[in-house]
């Protein structure tokens, strides 16, 4: 698009330099107007290539700022048959299909959410997931009755600072340091909760993404 616009302003010039030798060296009025109405067609196609280009730049920027923001309920909008408004189309589509994986990425988390929440509820081992971007630990409903609790989320800090808990965050230090992907030990659990403690069978095993970026640690156990 560029390449036309300048080619069209450069069609301007030669209007103009053409003008200019006819005017000094032709007499024939004829040919001097119809150069003067080619230049000034000309000059105005330029203007509103440059202008539909400064609008379209300007939503452009908006919209990828929005896109930026996480908020895909953007668009641009270019009324016309011309080449923005073809672009300003195909730029709305890609966001259309983006909504549309959106929507089913966040469909897919609000069903594996509720499919988890119903296997910790149910499963007989007690199970605490250690969420290393949050920073909390979520802890099932038969992890609340090994160790006497009814609170079903802690801070990490708390539980891993606790004194009483040295030989735990031994193990939880290997797993996060990248030591070790999976863990088994015997051992004595608290939890910064009056009176919650109790000696545990516990598995630890280190939750990857796709790009091996640890991001949660997961530990299952029963009473020893």
């Amino acid at each position: 698009m560029r390449k036309k616009i300048n080619l069209l302003f450069c069609i301007v010039i030669a209007d103009f330099m053409v003008f200019w030798y006819l005017q000094t060296h032709c007499r024939d009025f004829l040919q001097k107007d119809l150069v003067i109405l080619i230049a000034g067609f000309g000059i105005v196609t330029v203007l509103y290539m440059f202008n539909r280009f400064d609008i379209f730049n300007r939503k452009m920027k908006l919209a990828l700022r929005h896109i930026l923001e996480n908020n895909f309920q953007t668009g641009i909008s270019m009324p016309g048959h011309d080449e923005f408004s073809v672009m300003a189309d195909d730029f709305n589509r890609a966001i259309d299909r983006i909504n549309e994986y959106d929507v089913l990425r966040e469909n897919k988390i609000v069903g594996l959410n509720r499919l988890i929440g119903h296997i910790n509820r149910n499963i007989s081992s007690g199970i605490m997931i250690f969420d290393l971007d949050s920073g909390r630990i979520k802890i099932n409903r038969a992890a609340q009755e090994v160790l006497g609790i009814r609170q079903d989320d802690l801070s990490i800090d708390s539980v891993i600072k606790l004194e009483s808990n040295n030989a735990f965050n031994d193990l939880y230090q290997d797993v996060v340091n990248g030591k070790a992907n999976t863990i088994a030990a015997d051992l004595e659990l608290s939890l910064p909760i009056l009176r919650a403690k109790a000696d545990i069978k516990l598995k630890m095993f280190a939750i990857k993404d796709k790009d091996e970026r640890l991001n949660s640690v997961l530990c299952v156990f029963a009473k020893a």
